[in-house]
């Protein structure tokens, strides 16, 4: 069994990637963009982030919040079918991160992340922890070292535009708050029918299937609480930062008009995404880059955008009424409706692979 410390730069296979010094020292002083989805879970942010991460101009991440837990470079294989302990570019991220911060283990900044942005129960003490001027030298000590994973992985891509769909509201507060950070905020949202209906769905652990563990399928009304929970943070979030460049949008349009989201969303990244919208359009597979980790389809290969209504036939009438009991108001106030319209027999011809990744 191999016992080598996961981040110790010492004992990283070599690589073939090399940092431009040069670009370093020119970009150190100017702020990294990092365009941030949050949301619920099983709401299309992985199928997102790898259609953004398509501009030339950005590296998408996927769920970098799995980046700083122990043991996690081990467990799955990046986006690019590499092992992510041997991926060249989070091989040289995170040989970066430790010349940056001085450390070779992410013990201590795992201990940070759960300080101040694990989310459970209502995480009233993890939001009061996250303001300005806080004087709590863990809070400092956690910005520069966030503030070091974004160089991280600006010096080792070449990239300085970021997409990161990690979801947690929390991580969102966080680095609204880290200097050197230029955040803007998409709020992904998704029926939470939709959303109840995937989390139903049980998974095996496959490391070459993008599963790190065995997932167990999850009651409807927890489901809908967490949908609630999760927006309503998301919400709360965009309040407390009206000056950070931010959108909501939903995924359901995402798929019927991608032009029209990839504008939107473009407009808050500050970025032109209409050469990807074309693509999309023609029907052109989108490539998944080195996504660190997210949703099973990220593992997959190039995918193409495709409806998902599933739940719409799958879930019992009964389970329909109990969602909508527990999270109506808030779905009419997204422009949900009780009885969703009918899709069209080609929006219901959906590639498995798409149905079960949202």
């Amino acid at each position: 069994m191999d016992c080598r410390p996961e981040w110790s730069p010492s004992v990283t296979e070599p690589v073939n990637f090399q940092l431009n010094a040069d670009v370093i020292a020119r970009q150190s002083d100017a702020p990294i963009r990092v365009v941030y989805v949050m949301g619920a879970g099983r709401s299309g942010s992985t199928v997102l982030d790898t259609i953004l991460n398509n501009h030339e101009d950005v590296i998408g991440v996927g769920e970098l919040v799995h980046l700083f837990i122990e043991g996690s470079a081990a467990k799955e294989n990046c986006s690019c079918g590499e092992a992510r302990d041997t991926c060249e570019i989070w091989s040289s991220v995170r040989e970066r991160w430790a010349e940056l911060t001085g450390l070779s283990s992410i013990t201590e900044h795992e201990r940070l992340m759960t300080k101040f942005t694990r989310v459970q129960r209502l995480a009233i003490p993890e939001w009061h922890r996250l303001r300005a001027g806080n004087p709590d030298p863990d809070f400092a000590e956690c910005l520069k070292q966030t503030h070091a994973t974004y160089q991280a992985i600006a010096d080792a891509t070449g990239k300085r535009v970021i997409i990161e769909s990690s979801k947690n509201p929390l991580r969102a507060k966080l680095l609204c708050l880290t200097p050197g950070l230029d955040v803007r905020l998409v709020h992904l949202v998704r029926d939470a029918r939709g959303v109840a209906w995937s989390r139903m769905k049980p998974f095996a652990k496959s490391k070459e299937g993008g599963v790190p563990q065995d997932i167990r399928p999850k009651p409807i009304h927890i489901s809908a609480g967490y949908w609630l929970f999760m927006n309503f943070l998301s919400e709360q979030v965009r309040k407390a930062f009206p000056n950070q460049p931010s959108t909501r949008i939903h995924y359901e349009d995402f798929v019927s008009n991608p032009a029209q989201t990839l504008k939107e969303i473009g407009e808050v990244a500050g970025l032109d995404y209409s050469t990807v919208a074309n693509r999309l359009l023609a029907g052109d597979p989108m490539a998944p880059g080195h996504l660190y980790a997210g949703n099973r389809v990220r593992t997959a290969g190039p995918i193409k955008l495709r409806s998902d209504m599933a739940w719409a036939e799958k879930l019992t009438p009964g389970q329909k009424r109990l969602t909508w009991l527990l999270a109506g108001y808030k779905l009419r106030q997204y422009g949900y409706e009780r009885q969703p319209a009918t899709e069209s027999p080609e929006a219901n011809a959906v590639d498995n692979s798409i149905r079960n990744a949202a």
